[in-house]
């Protein structure tokens, strides 16, 4: 199938803004591939309306909001989760796709608008850009000895649903609850593969693969805003003209999470920031920027130096605007670091200067993966290095903008479902 013939069509779907930048690198590289334009399709929420995305709008023939249809608790609730679900299936149903020429891009969430956008066109061509992670999230095992079904997710999977024509979810929960995160199982009924063409599985690495994973499957590396050269020159806030570079740190909410006392959290942070304001202080203006969920961590600690940013803007977005004035990144144990690095950023990670127990640590390591060893700081008594400069992407590798093109070419819808 020709994808360039006249009048085709991308459509892209979006959950919350965070994935934003990785449309506008859709928008960049395919937009040859679809002379009909590339339009974005989101879920309205408060992340939408913390997010500074509008200046963004000009870059897509279209941009379609949908109402977030809210989950419901019993019976009572019931007849109005039909009801939106419904509306919104048969609002986003009535949207101009042509499954012919047309492709449907859904950029990790494949619940919520993902899902009613795949069920209300399932002729077209999809695609699926996750990460591996996520990926083997989707293909998690719902073992029903060890999980049940939530009661709101009950009622989806065996009234609503398939009352509304939509792809099956599945929402458990452990029936003994060992606590922690990602004890519950949420994925759709069917393996995405059943209802995805194409999916580009997204790593640091850019090598990473599911075990048996076929030619549908394609490797890459995760988003860069390097991929977006325009975005981090002529669209950043400041094109580095006539302002100090900026050095951000990115919060945690210790109060919230004990995996270290808070006295003695609070002690070691301070520590880096002293390791900032000494590196940085003179020549940058150094951002504290709280966790969404922080309470009153920020009064605790010792930010003379700090300004204080709580718009609580998604960093993706941050990054995208802010580009070409940020000299570096910092978290203690956060995946914005990882995400500032995966984006051409000098970021940095501090978990190392804490005295977190083994368990801790392990899972830190898993969470950011694959990274540069400048990347971890180890020792606040030695600066630290610029590395993104001289870093450069594993040539036998593909970027996110690379795996999209070949997606886009091998548009041959899998057979009727």
């Amino acid at each position: 199938m020709n994808s360039t013939r006249n009048g085709a069509k991308l459509w892209i779907v979006l959950g919350r803004p965070v994935r934003l930048p990785s449309a506008l690198i859709a928008v960049e590289v395919l937009r040859d591939q679809f002379p009909g334009g590339c339009h974005l399709l989101r879920e309205e929420s408060q992340w939408w309306n913390r997010a500074q995305w509008q200046p963004y709008q000009r870059y897509f023939a279209g941009v379609h909001s949908f109402p977030r249809v809210k989950t419901c608790r019993g019976l009572i609730d019931l007849p109005r989760l039909y009801r939106e679900s419904a509306e919104r299936k048969r609002a986003v149903a009535a949207l101009p796709v042509n499954p012919e020429t047309d492709a449907l891009l859904c950029l990790a969430s494949v619940l919520g608008l993902g899902n009613v956008a795949a069920s209300a066109h399932h002729d077209v061509y999809k695609i699926l850009g996750i990460s591996k992670s996520g990926y083997e999230g989707l293909m998690r095992q719902p073992d029903r000895m060890r999980f049940r079904f939530t009661t709101s997710g009950w009622l989806q999977n065996r009234v609503v649903e398939p009352l509304a024509g939509l792809e099956r979810t599945l929402h458990f929960k452990p029936r003994i609850n060992p606590g922690g995160d990602g004890v519950r199982l949420i994925r759709l009924q069917k393996d995405p593969d059943a209802v995805y063409d194409t999916v580009v599985i997204l790593s640091n690495s850019g090598r990473e693969l599911p075990a048996g994973a076929d030619e549908r499957k394609i490797a890459a590396r995760f988003p860069s805003m390097a991929e977006l050269q325009k975005f981090s020159t002529t669209d950043s806030t400041s094109n580095g003209q006539d302002r100090h570079r900026r050095v951000i740190f990115f919060g945690t909410p210790f109060l919230l999470i004990h995996n270290l006392s808070p006295e003695v959290y609070v002690d070691h942070l301070n520590r880096c920031l002293d390791y900032l304001r000494t590196h940085y202080g003179a020549n940058c203006d150094l951002i504290y920027r709280p966790h969404p969920i922080e309470t009153g961590e920020a009064e605790r600690l010792d930010l003379k130096g700090f300004r204080i940013e709580n718009d609580r803007e998604v960093a993706e977005l941050h990054f995208l605007r802010h580009f070409a004035e940020i000299e570096a990144v910092y978290s203690v144990s956060s995946t914005v670091s990882r995400a500032a690095l995966n984006n051409g950023l000098n970021a940095y990670s501090l978990w190392r200067c804490f005295p977190f127990p083994e368990t801790s640590a392990k899972f830190f390591e898993k969470v950011m993966g694959d990274v540069p060893p400048e990347f971890d700081i180890r020792d606040l008594t030695q600066p630290p290095v610029a590395y993104q400069a001289s870093r450069k992407p594993d040539p036998n590798t593909r970027s996110f903008g690379e795996a999209l093109k070949i997606a886009a070419e091998m548009r041959e819808p899998i057979s009727a479902i």
